[in-house]
């Protein structure tokens, strides 16, 4: 795998959004805790921060909050006095609650770690280990929000396997498997890594390419039409491909109208025999009319 619905863990905010006020929070615990009696005790408090800190930021962040919610009660027992009848008691007492801070820091930091494993393989096609819909309509959103910021224009790619049934009923579906996997990786293989590959499902593929105008789609769409051909035919597989590339220096107002417009594209190539390449640059005023002739096959 190489941003409306961005995971939760996109948006997460990070660094100084947390943790200035983390920050703040633990010095008014702090200012709080001394100003209290000893024996009652803050320490939800300071779990809480580390929680938060231990989260959103990771790394030894939560560690030296855990140090610092420590060294605060040892030094607030120190000069208010504590209730234990013996001063061993106190720093053992210290002890345990650093112990438990950093162990709630650490498990905070691999919950966070499995959260995110897990949102990735949400989004990862189990055949191919590409991207899947999923994921690929939250990247396609990301790009179109991308561009209203800054008008850097971005191309998406609708991709059909031709015969690709020939395959799954001739020889099989995990040869047809076999098939999608060459697909997913001679895509990969041949693109940035900031551009998206997804299997949308079926023989169908998707691709996005960030920040690309259409001199440069094509070019790379042509080179890559070569690898894909080339692929199929050193495993004599009777596979072509028919391809709508659809450029966007303005984009349509949802996600499904941006992807409809290559589907078209690729739909086109269907009907006019298969095994082609067709592009057009997105024009908000006649997306919903037929395709006119100024769609050009490129290959």
């Amino acid at each position: 795998m190489r941003d409306e619905a961005i995971p939760f863990a996109d948006r997460a905010p990070g660094g100084l959004a947390v943790l200035l006020p983390a920050f703040t929070a633990f010095a008014l615990v702090v200012a709080a805790d001394y100003l209290t009696s000893y024996e009652l005790s803050l320490s939800a408090f300071y779990v809480l921060i580390i929680l938060a800190v231990s989260w959103f930021c990771r790394g030894w962040w939560g560690g030296l909050f855990a140090f610092l919610a420590m060294f605060s009660e040892l030094e607030i027992g120190r000069l208010t006095g504590n209730p234990f009848s013996e001063e061993a008691y106190f720093y053992i007492s210290i002890g345990n609650r650093l112990f438990a801070y950093l162990l709630i820091a650490y498990l905070t930091v691999m919950v966070r770690s499995l959260y995110e494993r897990a949102q990735s393989a949400a989004r990862v096609d189990y055949v191919t280990g590409v991207t899947n819909s999923t994921g690929f309509y939250e990247k396609v959103a990301v790009e179109m929000a991308r561009h209203r910021r800054s008008r850097a224009p971005f191309a998406v790619v609708y991709i059909s396997c031709d015969y690709f049934k020939i395959i799954n009923d001739g020889l099989g579906h995990r040869e047809g498997d076999r098939v999608l996997r060459m697909i997913g990786q001679t895509l990969e293989s041949n693109l940035r890594q900031t551009d998206i590959v997804a299997r949308l499902g079926g023989d169908e593929f998707a691709l996005v390419f960030p920040q690309t105008a259409e001199i440069d789609a094509l070019t790379v769409i042509k080179k890559l039409s070569g690898q894909l051909d080339r692929a199929m035919e050193a495993h004599d597989w009777p596979i072509t491909f028919s391809v709508g590339v659809g450029i966007f220096t303005r984009v349509p107002d949802t996600v499904d109208r941006t992807v409809a417009f290559c589907d078209r594209l690729m739909q086109r190539v269907k009907a006019l025999g298969k095994n082609k390449v067709m592009h057009r640059v997105y024009d908000p005023d006649d997306i919903d009319t037929p395709l006119p002739a100024r769609v050009h096959a490129i290959r």
